[in-house]
């Protein structure tokens, strides 16, 4: 019929053929592009690449490239210089400064000093070296032994990369500050994108500076009288105004210039209670030893003058942190003005310490109440609350509390921590009451245990060890997790289990339990079992939004991509057949059949057959050995049929060249899921290459199906399923 003419009335239509769908040769699995090479075309016939002229033989004779060529040149790296060469004597100079408490020494409160601090490129060590200093008194020279030092807590040690001009770098507890850099330095800290900062000017340090101006020669001037008006015109308004305290009152003293007098005047605080007078003390000459009168001085007199005083306050007498007497008074100075500072460091050449903090009388307060300790009679909130009115009167209790968990309960499951033999398989229930905090512990019976079941701990509060019993610590949900050991009484117990509305609080209330807890009963109840119906339901989901997130944003994927990944379509038939009921009073419903029972010899092709087509293997028996893991290929077939009742059906088919096994066991409805796409309105499941894993036992249900023999009908439950077998 080849060699006939493509005419009107010269082409016949090959019955043989019943399939003129050609296959897709580019698609996607598991989320990659796929070329599917086929050598079957349409209506199954062979395609002329499958021929023996496009056969290709391989050259028996081998050609070798180099015998003509030579070799090639083998790739020629570059040499490798490690770091210890390539940074050898190179160092990185900082110029820093830390600052030195100075305690117990009314000359000075701190110290500057200088230092540089040297980082070694070969090994990443640094070390800090102090510049020496003429009679500074101070052991001097390497301060910070050469090492790697640690930066943080968490072990790391610092780098190139933390040093920098401007920074503070806390070593050994000590913190120093850069303020400079060498050339090479900034140079090598540039070459590698660093931004060095600017140059700092270093603090000067004040003792060092206060030796050196001691050391200077003192000036040779011709001493000037001293004349009164001289002084009242050089110095006339020019007062030194300290801050003072005494007998926890503030004060101000004043020192005029002009004649060496001083005045104290009060200071009032709000509501303090004093008459408000202005002046402590008018404006005198104060000595420094009142009372050390000469022995001729006589004593009816009510004054002394001039002749008699030898010494009287100058303003060097008066400097920040002395206490100075003032007829009697001891008055400490804690501040000074801006003026007196001025004038101490530009005319007498002393520099007045920072302003001190006064001493504070601390405030009296009132003794602590101390409630008397617990009798033996009631519990301690009883005895508090007798003691607080004369009459005793019962605690107050939280009725809020007991409305809102009136009835909840905890229950947990326990064994005792037994030193006993006799107490080692002795099982307890623990029920906690959410409403008052008490525990009631009660031991089911258990037959021909030579024990009777019941009570074993009454309804009441219990402490936990160790507290005090004056104002015990009561057990609380979070002292309950799994694994928990609870000491009642010198009773230990060990929680194994708890109930399912443990976790539903737990869940509910994530605020008062700690994330180790949740996460220690959340394993436990997945262990368990006993929460899959919310994690399936979770991910289902979280796959729906996924999914409608997909169909609304053309953008997000190719709609066709997930149909290839056949992990979650295995993992759910996997489930189904595991899957129970949750609730307080569980069931296991009937599982459905694993595949293997359903229909024990699975097709096994190379390509996804067409639903005419299909031929399931023959039945194989059924033996104990444990399948090789692979991976399942699930794959949508391209054509359903339906019989009357819109019920999905499944064709069989007699031997066929391509398959080489005979139909030994009747035809399954398919399995399909409901939640897939919607170009997919029922999707009829195939394996290939099928192997796999072992499944745990799972008691046989009852047959699903039934066919007579010579018929061709497969009776189900409710439905039929008919398929015409391909003409002989």
């Amino acid at each position: 019929m080849e060699s006939l003419p493509l005419v009107p009335g010269y082409t016949f239509r090959d019955p043989t053929i019943q399939d003129y769908k050609l296959k897709q040769k580019f698609g996607y699995f598991n989320g990659f592009r796929v070329v599917r090479d086929s050598n079957i075309g349409i209506g199954r016939r062979l395609i002329d690449t499958a021929s023996s002229a496009f056969s290709s033989h391989p050259d028996p004779v081998e050609y070798d490239p180099s015998l003509t060529y030579g070799r090639v040149r083998e790739y020629g790296y570059p040499q490798v210089i490690p770091n210890y060469v390539l940074f050898a004597q190179k160092c990185l100079n900082f110029k820093g400064f830390f600052r030195q408490g100075v305690f117990n020494s009314p000359n000075e409160h701190f110290r500057i000093r200088h230092v540089n601090i040297i980082y070694f490129l070969e090994d990443d060590t640094m070390s800090v070296m102090e510049r020496p200093v003429d009679n500074s008194g101070l052991q001097q020279g390497r301060l910070v032994r050469r090492g790697k030092i640690l930066k943080n807590t968490r072990g790391d040690a610092y780098t190139w990369k933390d040093l920098n001009v401007g920074i503070n770098l806390s070593i050994y507890g000590v913190v120093y500050h850069t303020v400079d850099c060498d050339t090479f330095t900034r140079e090598f800290l540039c070459s590698q994108g660093i931004d060095v900062g600017d140059k700092e000017e270093a603090p000067p340090d004040p003792y060092t500076q206060l030796r050196q101006s001691k050391s200077k020669a003192p000036s040779r001037l011709t001493p000037v009288s001293d004349d009164s008006r001289r002084r009242f015109l050089e110095y006339d308004t020019m007062v030194l105004k300290f801050e003072a305290t005494w007998n926890n009152d503030y004060y101000q003293i004043l020192y005029f210039l002009t004649d060496d007098t001083i005045a104290i005047r009060e200071i009032h605080q709000l509501n303090d209670g004093k008459d408000p007078t202005t002046m402590l003390l008018k404006r005198t000459k104060v000595p420094k030893n009142w009372k050390g009168m000469p022995s001729t001085y006589p004593s009816i007199y009510m004054e002394c003058g001039d002749p008699e005083v030898t010494e009287y306050y100058t303003p060097t007498d008066l400097r920040i942190g002395d206490t100075i007497f003032i007829f009697g008074r001891r008055f400490f100075l804690f501040d000074c003005d801006p003026f007196t500072r001025k004038y101490y460091s530009g005319m007498l050449g002393l520099v007045q310490p920072e302003k001190i903090q006064p001493p504070t009388e601390e405030p009296k307060t009132l003794p602590e109440y101390v409630p008397p300790p617990h009798i033996k009679f009631g519990t301690p909130e009883d005895t508090l609350a007798g003691c607080l009115s004369m009459l005793p009167k019962s605690p107050k209790k939280d009725v809020i509390r007991q409305i809102f968990n009136f009835p909840k309960k905890l229950r947990y499951s326990m064994k005792m921590d037994a030193v006993h033999p006799e107490d080692e398989n002795r099982d307890f229930i623990l029920e906690y009451n959410l409403n008052d905090g008490s525990m009631q512990i009660s031991e089911p019976e258990k037959r021909n245990s030579g024990r009777r079941g019941g009570t074993f701990l009454s309804t009441m509060l219990v402490p936990k060890p160790g507290t005090n019993r004056d104002n015990p610590l009561y057990y609380t949900p979070e002292d309950f997790y799994i694994g928990a050991k609870i000491n009642c009484f010198n009773h230990r117990f060990v929680i194994n289990g708890a109930d399912l509305y443990v976790y539903r609080y737990i869940k509910a209330n994530p605020e008062k339990f700690c994330e180790e807890l949740r996460d220690n009963m959340r394993n436990y109840f997945v262990r368990q079992g006993l929460i899959q119906d919310e994690i399936d339901s979770t991910s289902k989901r979280i796959q729906e939004e996924a999914d409608r997130k997909r169909d609304l944003d053309p953008t997000i994927g190719s709609p066709f991509k997930d149909d290839f990944d056949t992990a979650p379509c295995v993992k759910q038939f996997a489930e189904q057949a595991l899957h129970k009921y949750e609730g307080e009073h569980g069931e296991y419903r009937p599982p459905t059949p694993p595949p293997e029972e359903l229909c024990p010899g699975l097709t096994k092709v190379e390509e996804p057959l067409p639903l005419e087509n299909y031929c399931p293997l023959q039945k194989q028996e059924k033996s104990k050995q444990v399948l090789t893991q692979t991976k399942k290929q699930l794959k949508w077939a391209d054509q359903i049929h339906r019989d009357k009742g819109g019920h999905p059906i499944i064709s069989c088919q007699k031997e066929l060249p391509e398959c080489k096994t005979h139909i030994a066991q009747e035809c399954v409805p398919p399995h399909y899921f409901k939640d897939r796409d919607r170009r997919f309105e029922v999707g009829q499941l195939m394996y290939e290459k099928a192997s796999s894993p072992a499944k745990p036992d799972i008691p046989p249900s009852q047959p699903l199906f039934n066919r007579e023999t010579g018929e061709r009908t497969i009776t189900m439950l409710h439905d039929k399923c008919r398929g015409p077998y391909p003409p002989v």
